[in-house]
This record gives structure tokens, sequence and C-alpha cells, in this order.
């Protein structure tokens, strides 16, 4: 794999562009999460004023099937922002802005020895600051039906992945890595800016995911290919769906 990184600055939102357009993507991503539960409370008559929101908006920690609906609804809503305002830039090529580019089985096989490293090392990292083996967060899920658990796959295993990888390491990381940033740079801060949204976690799971972002940031760059950290980032996230099911006895 190679370093592939496009230098034609010209056709990439620069530094201002991509952190005041991100602002604005980091604010879809969040109302894309927010309006479908605004829509299930309008559905089932319930009160809807700031007060009764907020304290309906905490269930998406444990009902399942409210976390589907978040995640879903913010791909459907960030997916097209976020294409959008990379085609506003003049001369922008959606393929190349988010490297939509096929790739090898070789590259393939690399990026998931690197993701079985990858899943083993952190794994002995959260052992070693004394985390529990499977976050709070996760065991807190209810997923009382064989719908509510498979719902659940799709938002973590689907709907996450391709949110997450088109925002941090394809709009965010293209575009900081055209400025003084550099390549290094713009791995180093779409993998803090990853973590940060990531606040239901522990402190270990924080840092955890921080080293898993700056390894996801450095295959999109090497592989020259979004689909390889999207990959990665599904395989991680079913891995630990199954860990989970497997914890709480589902089979």
């Amino acid at each position: 794999m190679q370093n592939s990184i496009s230098t034609e600055t010209g056709k990439v939102w620069g530094f201002r562009g991509t952190f005041l357009w991100g602002l604005v993507i980091l604010l879809a991503f969040a109302l894309g999460q927010v309006i479908p539960l605004l829509g299930y409370m309008f559905v089932e008559n319930m009160s809807i004023t700031l007060e009764s929101f907020n304290s309906f908006s905490t269930k998406v920690t444990t009902d399942a099937f409210l976390l589907f609906l978040s995640a879903v609804g913010g791909m459907f809503l960030v997916v097209p922002v976020v294409l959008g305002i990379a085609k506003l830039k003049k001369g922008s090529i959606l393929k190349e802005y988010f490297s939509l580019n096929g790739f090898t089985l070789k590259v393939l096989g690399l990026a998931i020895l690197a993701f079985v490293v990858l899943q083993f090392s952190t794994g002995l990292l959260i052992e070693a600051m004394g985390a529990k083996e499977i976050p709070n967060f996760m065991m807190n899920l209810e997923y009382p039906t064989l719908m509510t658990k498979i719902l659940l796959v799709i938002a973590v295993v689907v709907a996450a992945p391709i949110v997450e990888e088109i925002i941090f390491r394809g709009f965010l990381l293209k575009g900081f890595s055209q400025t003084f940033m550099g390549v290094h740079g713009a791995v180093f801060v779409t993998a803090v800016l990853w973590a940060v949204i990531h606040q239901q976690y522990e402190i270990a799971y924080l840092i955890a995911i921080f080293v898993i972002g700056l390894a996801f940031g450095y295959a999109r760059v090497l592989s020259n290919s979004l689909y390889i950290p999207m990959i990665m980032h599904a395989l991680m996230n079913f891995l630990a769906i199954m860990g989970l099911f497997y914890a709480k006895g589902v089979f």
C-alpha cells in the first residue's frame, strides 16, 4: 500500500473551509440523531418539550430500537450533507475527495491482518487500564426481540461505520491533510475528534478509540480507499456486538 492522499489542493476545501463545514456536518450529525427521536415521540403522541425530550433521549443508551432510529436517521441526513458540501467545492470530484476507490485482495488481506493485530493490541491496552471487558454502555442496552437484535446490528455494524468514516476519514481527513497539518497531523486530529464523539464510553475505551482512529486513518491513507477503514470499522463493531450477545446469553 502506498500514501495516496492527493496533492491537488484546489479541489478540496482548505483548513478554514474544512473546519467551518466540519462544524456544519457535526451539527447535521447531531440533528440526524435527534429528528428520528422527535418523530417517534410525535407518532406515539408523547408530549414534546425540551424537558421531555431530554428525558426521552437518554433512553437511546438503553433501548436498541431507539439507537437504531438515531443511527440510521443520522446516516440518511448526514451522508447527503457531507457529499453535497464536498461537491460545493469548485472542481471537486466526489470519488477522489472521499477516495471511493476499489482495492485488491492483497490490500484487503493486509487490512484484515492489521485489524487482527489492532484488536489484540487494544484489548491488551484496555485490560491494562483495568476496564471491564465490555463497556457499561453496551451492557445496559436492551434488545428483547429478534427484530431489535437485528436492528441493533444494522445500526452498529452498517450505519455507524458508513457515517463516521465518511465524516472523519473521508471529508475531514482529506481536507486537513491538504493544509499545514499534513497527512500525519490530519490523521491525529481526526482520531481525537472521533474519540470525542464517543463520550458514552469510559476513559479506557476512549483512549482505545483514539488509537483505533489512528489506525483507521493510516489505513485510509495507505490504501487510497475509504472502503478499507469502513470494512475494518464494521468488523470491529460486529465483533463487539457478538461479544455482547455472548456475554448476555443471547447465544
